[in-house]
């Protein structure tokens, strides 16, 4: 668990993010951090692509998106290429 400059260090808005992080090189989590809170934006760093590990849209890095946050549901975002379990096209739990 590390925050987005580590991986990112080039980018200068990933020095600025305080409520995301990486987890391994290769998810980025968006917490909901208060209740009652049913979206949010997250900043996907530059770089890469992202996909939405829930609806598995792919955004270019570099650039907020504003992404839907049920109560049954953390934000999470891969990055392009990962060799991962977590896929866009597998259903989430």
């Amino acid at each position: 668990m590390r925050p987005l400059f580590v991986d990112f260090p080039d980018d200068s808005v990933a020095w600025t993010v305080e409520d995301q992080f990486l987890l391994g090189p290769d998810l980025l989590i968006a917490p909901i951090l208060a209740p009652g809170i049913a979206a949010r934006t997250v900043y996907l760093p530059s770089g890469t692509s992202w996909a939405d590990a829930a609806p598995g849209a792919v955004h270019a890095g570099g650039s907020e998106v504003r992404v839907s946050a049920p109560p049954d549901r953390i934000p999470v975002f891969v990055r392009e290429g990962a060799d991962n379990p977590v896929r866009p096209d597998e259903p989430t739990r």
